[in-house]
């Protein structure tokens, strides 16, 4: 994270909330997003809609793992990959509850192959924190706003 920004990531309540991931297809120029910067050690904020309205920040979020961006040719593939790499005993997801998720889901019906990137988190809750700027997110799901935000 630079010293004058940081990253907000909107949850839109898949389980675990420790994990995260992306498929695109190929081509597609994801923008904003924190290309050099996903990777272990990494600091991200996760907001959420709050059951009050509105969106706020609700955790702080460290990555401890990731599956760098890869070409996918299968939703199976997809998960597989996600599940060797990030996967154990305490933080899993069942094939069944995978297919279920509704972004997979979507996700399933578009051309293959894709681009995948995965990252699993360690997160604190914190807040939460409603911010105007957190009402509209681009389309890759990540933005990111001057640090004195928070």
């Amino acid at each position: 994270m630079s010293d004058t920004n940081i990253w907000v990531r909107l949850h839109t309540g898949w389980s675990p909330r420790e994990l995260g991931w992306a498929l695109w297809q190929p081509g597609y120029a994801a923008h904003p997003w924190p290309d050099a910067e996903l990777r272990p050690s990494f600091e991200f904020f996760v907001c959420e809609d709050l059951p009050i309205g509105g969106r706020g920040i609700v955790a702080r979020a460290t990555v401890t793992k990731t599956v760098g961006t890869m070409s996918v040719s299968s939703p199976q593939e997809a998960y597989q990959e996600i599940a060797d790499a990030l996967f154990d005993d305490v933080l899993a997801i069942a094939p069944e509850d995978w297919r279920a998720n509704r972004y997979n889901g979507h996700k399933t019906a578009s051309p293959w192959p894709q681009q995948l990137t995965a990252w699993r988190a360690e997160t604190e809750e914190i807040g939460p924190y409603l911010l105007p700027e957190l009402s509209s997110f681009p389309r890759t799901g990540w933005l990111r706003l001057p640090d004195t935000a928070l």
